[in-house]
């Protein structure tokens, strides 16, 4: 019997629409649009990213911009987590980087070009 009214109760539950709050992936790829007022800005030009090394706190968000002549992305972690389009001259692209951890990165035509994110726990 208590195991019926448990499952009646679990059905009651979930048909009512009650939905369990899932946590923010690791990393998000934000949109233009959507950027906050605080981004952290790494700018690519000269085959090389800078700065290449950022710290930041879990949240942040962190716009390249590639400034080079010739077309460049950001692939995060091998494998892939995040593989960015490629970025031409003045085009954008933006993570925000949710957990705490250590997010190395490199343009995937340039592979000697490398960069890294460390990311602190939130205060």
């Amino acid at each position: 019997m208590k195991i019926v009214s448990a499952v009646v109760a679990a059905l009651i539950v979930l048909s009512a629409g009650f939905d369990v709050a899932r946590a923010a992936d690791p990393l998000e790829v934000v949109a233009k649009d959507a950027l906050p007022a605080d981004v952290v800005k790494v700018d690519i030009a000269k085959m090389k990213y800078a700065p290449a090394t950022l710290e930041v706190e879990a949240g942040t968000t962190v716009e390249w911009t590639n400034s080079d002549a010739v077309p460049h992305n950001v692939q995060i972690g091998t494998p892939a987590k995040i593989m960015g389009a490629m970025l031409r001259t003045g085009q954008t692209m933006a993570i925000r980087f949710n957990e705490a951890g250590d997010y190395s990165y490199t343009c995937t035509p340039h592979p000697f070009m490398k960069g890294g994110v460390k990311v602190k726990p939130k205060a």
